[in-house]
Order: structure tokens, then C-alpha cells, then sequence
């Protein structure tokens, strides 16, 4: 591959951006429970006070957020999503030491709910215990396994839910990484039912883009994958994928991420003042650089840029 899988601000992004159809796919019951009229209230902050940097691994995405049930009750949901290939015994101890420290900080119930992205399937974690014999504290937490979708990927009761393409390319990219014409041919196919979904076109770069993210292609399958989406005629054509971008401007990533940014803005916003745009081009910070383009893709005006 061209790059490391990131697994870590595709699905961040994905929380962000389709956070109803996401729990509706893998916690349909508490997704039916939730009040989707009043918007749900991210917690960024409190969950950075809790769970410190150093403590979130690299393939883990962790979501603390605030809903509306339809009793008119409010819930804490604490939305932590395992991505890694492989077992990870330190699991429940984790959740566990999350949920008490907000319980602590804050003196809020939460509801922990896990989402597993590795392919062992017997492994199924619901509850951490610590103590002796009956006596000592214990959690029970929800889980959601992402292979458990692998044969329902086209199940009529997901055929309009956006979330199930980024389930789909999390398990593509699982079956195919080692294989990359596969890997193409799988990511190829996706688009074409995206596409054809009927999406808006807002909807539809978002999860192009995330699917770019997670099903990351060397760069001599960008080409004819550019060639292949380019026939399939959208009536309104979109500035896409992060990987063309890349590819078009290889003077440098770092130059890369400036166009991507400001294509993401102008495709959102229309034009760009100038000083937002001189602002992006002298920057030269890659993390800096990385956080600017995520925000691109989810601020809700450019005044909040």
C-alpha cells in the first residue's frame, strides 16, 4: 500500500457525520429508543478530560455524546470503537476505567457501547469484572462485531443506511489488503452502488471519501480507478478523492493537503477569501495540516474555520 491504513479518523469522521444511521446499523435497539429530532450533543471535551492523549491508541476511536431519548430523558453514550486486526485482552479493563472516571467527574450514568472491527470471531467481550469471588465492581457493555456483517452487506433492511458502505470497506479492506487489484476491483464496486443510491451530493463525497480513507489503493491503481469513476457520468461532478489529489500534486504531501483542503471548501462554500487561502498555503505543519483538513469536511460554515 501506499500509505499506512488510518483506521482512526475515518471512523472518528464517521461518528461525526452519520452517527444515526451508524447506531441504527449496529445498535438498531437504542438507536429506536433515541429522540433523532433533537440533535445530539458531541463531548469532545469532557471525554479529552477524561481519556487523555497518551492513553488513545492509534486504532482506536473513541466518541462521548449526549442524546435525546423519547421518554425526554437525556444519555450519556460513551461510543468506543476497536479497529485493531486482533485480540486485545486490556479491552473490558479499558471500558471499565472510562466509565468510572465519567461516572466520577460528571455524577452521569453512561452507557458504553462497543464497536469490534478485528476478525476473530469467537471473541466477544461484554462485562469487566474486578474482585473477589461475588463481591468487587463490574461493568456490562454493549458490543456491535463488524464481521457479523459480512454476509449481510446486502440485506434489505440496510439498503438505505449510509453507514453500511463504511462497514463494507472496513471488510473489504480486511479481505483484500494483501491483494490490491482485489482490493480495487471491491472499491470500484462499492462506488458504483453508491452512486446509485441516490444520495445527496454532500452524502455522497463524504462517504466517497471515507471510503477512499479506509480501502487505501498503491498509486498505479488511483489512475484507472479515476478513469472508471469518471464514466460513471455523474450528473454533477465532484471534486474526488483524497488519493487523486494526492496523486495530482506530487510536488509534496504537504501541498497536497493545502488543494484538498481548499477543494473540500470551496466544494462546501463556493469561494475562498483570500486570506483564508494564503493562511492554508504558509502552513507547513503536517499534524496542523491533517486537523485542518478534517475540520474542512465538518464545520458547519467557513466563518467557523
Amino acid at each position: 500500500m501506499a500509505d499506512e491504513l488510518d483506521h482512526d479518523s475515518p471512523w472518528k469522521e464517521t461518528l461525526d457525520r452519520f452517527l444515526q444511521p451508524f447506531l441504527e446499523l449496529t445498535f438498531p435497539k437504542i438507536a429506536n429508543r433515541i429522540d433523532w429530532s433533537v440533535e445530539p450533543v458531541s463531548l469532545e471535551q469532557e471525554l479529552r478530560e477524561i481519556v487523555p492523549n497518551a492513553e488513545l491508541g492509534p486504532l482506536r476511536a473513541d466518541k462521548l455524546v449526549k442524546v435525546r431519548l423519547l421518554d425526554g430523558s437525556d444519555e450519556w453514550l460513551l461510543i468506543h470503537i476497536e479497529v485493531q486486526m486482533q485480540y486485545d485482552p486490556k479491552l473490558p479493563r479499558r471500558l471499565f476505567d472510562y466509565c468510572c472516571r465519567i461516572h466520577s467527574r460528571y455524577d452521569i450514568p453512561v452507557l458504553p457501547l462497543v464497536i469490534l472491527g478485528d476478525n476473530r470471531r469467537n471473541w466477544r467481550p461484554t462485562r469487566y469484572s474486578g474482585g473477589f469471588g461475588n463481591h468487587g465492581l463490574s461493568i456490562r457493555f454493549a458490543i456491535c462485531k463488524v464481521g457479523d456483517f459480512k454476509n449481510r452487506l446486502d440485506a434489505p433492511r440496510h439498503r438505505n443506511n449510509q453507514a453500511i458502505f463504511i462497514i463494507a470497506a472496513h471488510l473489504g479492506t480486511q479481505k483484500h489488503r494483501k491483494k490490491p487489484k482485489n482490493l480495487y476491483e471491491y472499491r470500484l464496486e462499492l462506488t458504483r452502488k453508491l452512486r446509485g443510491k441516490g444520495y445527496t451530493e454532500f452524502e455522497t463525497w463524504h462517504l466517497l471519501r471515507l471510503i477512499d480513507w479506509l480501502m487505501p489503493l498503491p498509486e498505479e491503481l488511483i489512475v484507472p480507478l479515476r478513469k472508471e469513476v469518471d464514466r460513471l457520468q455523474h450528473p454533477n461532478p465532484m471534486p474526488y478523492v483524497t488519493s487523486f489529489e494526492r496523486l495530482a500534486r506530487k510536488e509534496g504531501r504537504q501541498e497536497g493537503r493545502q488543494e484538498a483542503i481548499l477543494d473540500i471548501l470551496e466544494t462546501r462554500f463556493g469561494d475562498v477569501p483570500t486570506t483564508v487561502r494564503e493562511r492554508i498555503n504558509a502552513l507547513c505543519d503536517e499534524p496542523k495540516l491533517k486537523e485542518l483538513l478534517r475540520r474542512a469536511s465538518v464545520i458547519p460554515s467557513l466563518e467557523e474555520f
